[in-house]
């Protein structure tokens, strides 16, 4: 008889590690049970109607208020969404107006001078809009070339900060590919704003900011300059998804270099999780300054890219269900269980070994976290690491190909272009150890088949010991999406990619559009050693 591991299905992994995460995910108790919560839409569905606010009884003092930064000109409006205009005001009663899109709304202040007016949700439009608000007495604001459409994060540590004036280097010709008349808007953030201010007592991270660190900071159109300071990849990503879909977006930067989860999760997660420090700012301080602030209007997805930092002392053993319950809590706040497209760390040589020695097992981590996180993603980067000559082994100025799969999953996942089979990443379909000990791995999104990016060998792929030495073999390929692996003995598991450096000349396996395989480790359920 065959012995066979077959990958779980991700729905019914979900169900069953989100039902156990606990009351941080929006459960309620229930006879001592812990109930799983409601499902969340994956796509931002019109609401409905605001009704008509009848007539305020405003005196019309005289006002000073301000609006939260987090609103500009230049800005995308996430498309079938209510949109909330914020801020602060001198004054602890009476109304703000405003008007946007042929609609005239009021909020109420608060006692504690802050107010909200919220404008009914529209469809993508690429004709400029004005934003005016103002109170009944005082000076009026007014926000110009404002578009509707979708609105995307880009988060992690430092690979996914990497500025694209950096990248740029190895991309120059790339400058000629921006466009201010792109329907493409920036918003740049400054991590170092949040370890400076920390350091110097004059920032408290470890509670949530309503406003962003610097006043300076605000939507820009995609010119050089602004690009500059951008996310390379999150750039990149935009710029690739906008040859794909005809929508105005929005790409906002929450990444900050060096950062561990919990300083990017939300506190209610890393309290649960038992996490009470952090590195650089402590638990919940990129969360609370960089991303928090963008929560009170949709989005529609998330790129992320970070690991670096959990790649020694055992971290990756729980890496995956940390992220899993990471990524739940931002959906609940967001109110959707938006597409969350995970980048798989890149190699980094020699260097990477001996400062990060478990980054191949933080790689296997993270796809372990996308069979257990309903809509998620997995992009490979593995042969977009350090090469030599390069300036900085921890950096990899390779970010195109990156942000550029990142945006072919993007396309698929959130509107449905072409088919996974062509644009998602290639991975095990299925795992049969047999009992002669041979092993057959079937690839799925490879497209026509498995293609080889270099030689005419398939490199990369081996069983391993249980000590985690892998075995000599002979690898066999069947047909275009099997491959059968012959080893001298039982292997404890099946794996690719399991080297710092795993670039394209040592793990070479690749779909039919030139997508790398993922880094992957299986183990063997019926392995007679245990």
């Amino acid at each position: 008889m065959k012995r066979k591991y077959k990958i779980v299905i991700r729905m019914l992994a979900c169900v069953l590690t989100f039902a156990a995460i606990g009351p941080f995910t929006g459960c309620t108790q229930k006879n001592d049970a812990e109930v799983t919560p409601e499902p969340l839409p994956r796509t931002n569905v019109a609401p409905a109607a605001l009704e008509e606010q009848p007539e305020p009884d405003d005196s019309g003092e005289l006002i000073t208020y301000t609006v939260n930064h987090t609103i500009s000109s230049n800005m995308v409006v996430q498309r079938n969404a209510y949109f909330n205009v914020f801020g602060k005001t001198d004054s602890s009663s009476g109304f703000m107006y405003g008007e946007f899109m042929g609609e005239k709304r009021y909020g109420k202040i608060e006692k504690d001078g802050s107010y909200t007016i919220r404008f009914s949700s529209h469809e993508a439009t690429k004709e400029p809009q004005t934003l005016k608000i103002y109170p009944k007495n005082g000076e009026v604001t007014e926000f110009t070339d404002i578009l509707v459409g979708d609105v995307w994060i880009i988060s992690g540590q430092s690979n996914a900060e990497l500025s694209y004036s950096l990248a740029r280097t190895k991309y120059a010709e790339f400058d000629r590919e921006i466009n201010e008349d792109d329907l493409i808007r920036v918003f740049s953030q400054a991590a170092n704003d949040v370890v400076v201010g920390v350091n110097e007592n004059t920032i408290d991270a470890t509670v949530p900011h309503e406003e962003v660190l610097n006043d300076a900071n605000c939507w820009k159109k995609t010119t050089l300059a602004n690009v500059s300071p951008f996310s390379a990849v999150g750039y990149y990503f935009g710029k690739e998804l906008s040859r794909q879909i005809d929508v105005p977006l929005g790409l906002i930067m929450t990444a900050a270099g060096g950062a561990v989860l919990q300083e990017l999760m939300p506190y209610e997660v890393a309290s649960k999780l038992g996490f009470t420090t952090g590195g650089l700012v402590p638990v919940c301080g990129y969360y609370n300054t960089l991303l928090h602030p963008f929560t009170r209007n949709k989005i529609t997805g998330m790129v992320f890219y970070q690991g670096e930092s959990e790649s020694a002392g055992s971290q990756y053993v729980n890496y995956a269900k940390n992220l899993a319950a990471m990524v739940e809590r931002y959906r609940r706040i967001f109110g959707l269980e938006f597409p969350f497209i995970n980048i798989q760390l890149c190699s980094h040589g020699l260097a990477g070994s001996n400062n990060w020695p478990e980054l191949p097992k933080i790689r296997d981590a993270q796809y372990d976290a996308i069979k257990i996180i309903p809509n998620s993603y997995i992009v490979t980067s593995m042969d977009q690491g350090f090469r030599k000559g390069d300036p900085d082994w921890a950096h990899p100025l390779y970010k195109y190909q990156i942000g550029y799969r990142a945006a072919r999953v993007a396309a698929y996942a959130a509107y449905g272009i072409g088919d996974e089979n062509t644009m998602l990443t290639p991975e095990p379909e299925s795992v049969t150890f047999n009992e002669d000990t041979t092993i057959i791995v079937k690839f799925k999104n490879v497209g026509t088949g498995i293609t080889l990016a270099t030689g005419d060998e398939i490199k990369g792929l081996y069983p391993y010991y249980s000590y985690g030495g892998k075995m000599s073999c002979r690898i066999e390929q069947i047909d275009a999406f099997t491959v059968k692996i012959t080893p001298k003995e039982e292997a404890y598991s099946v794996a690719y990619g399991q080297l710092h450096d795993a670039n394209s000349e040592v793990c070479n396996i690749t779909s039919s559009e030139g997508i790398p395989l993922v880094a992957f480790e299986i183990k063997n359920e019926n392995y007679s050693g245990y």
